[in-house]
This record gives C-alpha cells, structure tokens and sequence, in this order.
C-alpha cells in the first residue's frame, strides 16, 4: 500500500504541477484512495497506456523508466485491489486505487456499540 500510494502521490507532484490532494470514500464495499492533482491531465489517447510496462507520455521529461505506474497497478492486484485514472474537469488527473473493505464488525448481542 506504501508503495503504491508513494507512487501515485510522486506522479502527481512531478506531472500535476505540486498541487496534489488525497482523498477517501468507501464505495460498493470498497475503499477509495483518490489522488488528484491540477496538471495538464493526461492525453486522452495515452490514458489506456499508462499502465503498460516502459510507457512515458512525455520521454524528453526525462526521469524514471515508465515502470512505477505498471508496478504500482500490480501491487494494487496483489491486494485484490485495481488503480482507475481519469482526466478531471478544468485540469488535471485523478488516479483511484479501489481495495476491498473489510468488514465492519457489528457488537454482538448484550454488547455496546
């Protein structure tokens, strides 16, 4: 989960111009960890690669070896989890990494909530 959060936080302060935002919320028995950042936003025909192994939407940016996206989304599976990105409204990206909710334990009968 270190990794993968540490990457995508990294991503959005290199590319995403330093403004960046974490975010939770809890979805269809899921949890969210939103990442969102006010960039560029990622080229629309790209965004179905960002994930692939080597992949750089910018190689005169320089920097890394378009390996931390595709190792990020496998730690992300490792955890029955998956990453989603998205371009944002007005600017910039949004990457999401859904894991499952474990259950909240609900008392048991002659307990207190």
């Amino acid at each position: 989960l270190k990794r993968v959060l540490g990457n995508l936080v990294s991503n959005a302060i290199r590319h995403g111009g330093g403004d960046v935002q974490v975010t939770t919320s809890r979805d269809d028995g899921c949890v969210e960890i939103h990442v969102l950042d006010r960039g560029p936003g990622i080229d629309g025909a790209q965004v179905p690669h960002v994930f692939d192994r080597f992949f750089k939407a910018d190689p005169a940016r320089g920097g890394g070896a378009g390996l931390g996206l595709s190792i990020a989304l496998e730690n992300a599976h490792l955890q029955n989890g998956s990453i989603i990105v998205a371009n944002r409204e007005g600017g910039g990206a949004r990457f999401t990494l859904r894991l499952p909710a474990a259950p909240v334990a609900s008392p048991g009968a002659g307990e207190e909530p």
